[in-house]
């Protein structure tokens, strides 16, 4: 599996994205999420190179490689995700982002509620 994740991470990972979530291409065109895919699927996609992908054929990567491939991206589908929830798959960071912009959210809403009560009791006074 660790071959696999490094011809994946080298070679797929552009357009399926890390985690084979799939990803918007150029042109309107999109990679498909590999999430649902089976072997036999994967294997042919990479002999046929279907819509905007490159055709991998047994020189180019051979068919153990191939093999190494698929065992990756299926046994990334039985791992545990590292976060709580399934944000893109990689960890803690993506949650940590997610709970710093809603606080910040929070704050600039805080902040204008608080002025606009400010503005409020200013005008009564006078």
């Amino acid at each position: 599996m660790a071959l696999g994740q490094q011809l994946f991470t080298a070679d797929c990972a552009q357009c399926h994205n890390f985690d084979g979530a799939g990803g918007a291409l150029t042109y309107g065109k999109s990679a498909p999420p590999l999430t649902e895919s089976t072997p036999t699927q994967i294997y042919e996609a990479m002999l046929t190179g279907p819509e905007a992908m490159p055709v991998f054929n047994n020189t180019t990567i051979t068919p153990d490689e191939k093999r190494d491939v698929i065992a990756y991206v299926t046994g990334t589908r039985a791992e545990p995700n590292p976060g709580g929830f399934s944000l893109g798959r990689i960890g803690p960071v993506t949650e940590g982002l997610v709970a710093f912009l809603g606080l910040l959210l929070f704050m600039v809403l805080a902040a204008m509620f608080i002025t606009a009560k400010h503005r409020k009791t200013e005008t009564a006074d006078e």
